[in-house]
């Protein structure tokens, strides 16, 4: 399980831009918990997939937190839900665990930076991953999409090449 956690200001506190401080562009520097959704599904990792997708539906939310035991572990959407199950061929025995088995389990504290969120996220080739407060509490879920959408025209335009790298490099980008 890796967490993004907040990073430690460099330079002369006081004296200098968050951005600046962090070593970032300009709007990289902002929070996420300041971009994050509060609007989400939980479903254990046992349930199975057409369930997931069902919760996702039946409460109108974007994104599924799947928890272990009561650690938030994964976030996934309705999409990512239907294409592995429809690849498995079973939707109604496929579980959110044998789907989350598979990737590497990511998650970011809310007092996080942007820039090491999408860092992390483009990393470890995620879209969406739960946020979690300092005691390790969920407290929402981020989107990529979100995130990038959410810095500088500048900022974003970097990150976007590097996304479009990313998925002529690796066309399974999930």
């Amino acid at each position: 399980m890796l967490t993004v956690i907040p990073r430690p200001r460099s330079g002369i506190v006081g004296e200098s831009t968050n951005d600046e401080a962090y070593d970032v562009l300009p709007g990289e520097d902002r929070l996420v918990k300041d971009i994050m959704t509060h609007e989400i599904a939980i479903a254990r990792a046992s349930v199975t997939a057409k369930e997931a997708i069902d919760v996702i539906r039946d409460r109108d939310v974007p994104i599924l937190v799947v928890c272990r035991e009561s650690e938030p572990v994964s976030a996934l959407t309705e999409y990512d839900l239907a294409i592995n199950a429809l690849t498995e061929d079973r939707t109604d025995s496929f579980t959110l665990d044998e789907l989350i088995k598979k990737r590497m389990m990511i998650r970011c504290r809310e007092d996080a930076i942007l820039a090491d969120a999408i860092h992390a996220m483009l990393s470890h080739r995620t879209r969406h991953v739960p946020v979690v407060n300092a005691k390790g509490d969920l407290v929402g879920a981020l989107s990529l999409v979100d995130a990038v959408g959410a810095i500088t025209p500048d900022a974003a335009a970097l990150w976007q090449a590097k996304i479009r790298q990313l998925w002529t490099e690796t066309p399974e980008f999930k």
